[in-house]
């Protein structure tokens, strides 16, 4: 009887990211690296080329092999995993809610620019060490790859880039594992002791995951929360990750269906929401999406607009005198999204692109 091939990290990385290529899954590589440290309990992607010599045992080896099918059949690494990195905290993923998309990060850093003191040290810390920051040292971590596996980092940047295919992915039909350069970083504060943050009124629509409600509690230390959403199961999931990120005594949950869920007569200063936009159909939703998120938090309705018509119709009375809006639109809402605001009120919305340069987040002041 043959004994096993032995493998180690890097040549299993360089296989197992060329099968899926092969079978058109996009970023091959990262998914792999994620996949196999946390095979092989590393906690990280830069711990997993630090192990470059050790040998694979055969538990690890057969729980890889079975992610990296389950990879190959397009079921995203957050649904393989349960969990989900964003803003730099580890949230668990469960299907009833949508997997946590790396663009909403964009949402969540809008809504503490505006709230948090530039002198903050909150507003200046960049994430903790979001998978953005950790793809930044993908060419240091390339000079070990190329040390210790010959030709094998350049031979999985092509692999990579095939897996990806041409341009940039759109976000919100794309998987969660697409990528986007991260947009908070450092400020220089004013010399002189740090002001205290105001303390300020949030709501979260739809919150889902609980994505923005705890990112939100985490970076702004006087923010109270209350977080919102029609699904039981996709609150339970919201709660666990408030209790693991050590913020749920800031937030309150309320199911219901958008504002008739909120306590009578509370008010806010920040409504945020990333509800449901896609088109029923749309040839272009990537199968991981499709596939894996649930349909409650993708659709909105014949033509993407439903919910953004009673967000913005009920969120001028919730909110405070000068309050904000702040939401997660589709690639190519931004026009009749902003046509929404303004008829109901509000002032014509700042918006802020994504990577992929689509107009991604709208922020409209409710006029007084």
């Amino acid at each position: 009887m043959s004994q096993e091939k032995e493998w180690k990290p890097l040549e299993l990385v360089k296989v197992s990211a060329s099968y899926l290529a092969s079978k058109a899954v996009p970023n091959p590589r990262l998914d792999c690296e994620i996949l196999l440290s946390h095979a092989l309990h590393l906690g990280s992607r830069i711990n997993l080329y630090a192990a470059f010599d050790q040998t694979i045992d055969s538990h690890s080896l057969a729980e890889f092999r079975d992610m990296v099918r389950r990879r190959a059949s397009r079921e995203p690494v957050s649904r393989i995993l349960g969990e989900r990195e964003f803003m730099g905290l580890t949230l668990a993923v469960t299907p009833a809610v949508f997997s946590p998309r790396p663009e909403t990060e964009l949402l969540v850093e809008g809504v503490l620019a505006m709230t948090l003191p530039v002198a903050s040290p909150l507003a200046n810390t960049p994430p903790a060490e979001t998978p953005e920051a950790r793809e930044e040292v993908t060419a240091d971590l390339d000079a070990i790859l190329d040390a210790y596996a010959g030709e094998a980092g350049e031979e999985e940047e092509e692999e990579e880039g095939e897996g990806e295919g041409e341009g940039e992915p759109r976000f919100d039909l794309a998987p969660a594992t697409a990528r986007r350069p991260s947009r908070v970083g450092p400020r220089a504060a004013p010399a002189g002791p740090t002001p205290a943050p105001p303390a300020i009124a949030i709501l979260d629509l739809g919150t889902g995951s609980g994505c923005i409600a705890v990112a939100l509690a985490d970076r702004h230390p006087t923010a109270s929360l209350t977080a919102v959403d029609v699904s039981p199961e996709a609150l339970s999931t919201a709660r666990l990750n408030a209790a693991a990120c050590h913020v749920a005594e800031r937030i309150s949950f309320h199911q219901g269906s958008w504002f008739a869920a909120c306590p009578a007569g509370e008010t806010y200063d920040v409504v945020v929401s990333n509800p449901p936009y896609l088109v029923r159909g749309d040839q272009e939703i990537w199968p991981e999406v499709s596939r894996f998120d649930p349909e409650i938090a993708l659709y909105g309705g014949e033509d993407g607009l439903e919910c953004f018509r009673a967000i913005i119709a009920g969120a001028a009375a919730r909110l405070t005198a000068g309050g904000s809006l702040f939401l997660e639109i589709g690639a190519g809402q931004a026009p009749a999204v902003t046509e929404i605001l303004v008829q109901n009120g509000f002032a014509p919305p700042e918006i802020q692109d994504d990577a992929a340069g689509h107009p991604r987040v709208l922020a409209a002041r409710r006029e007084n």
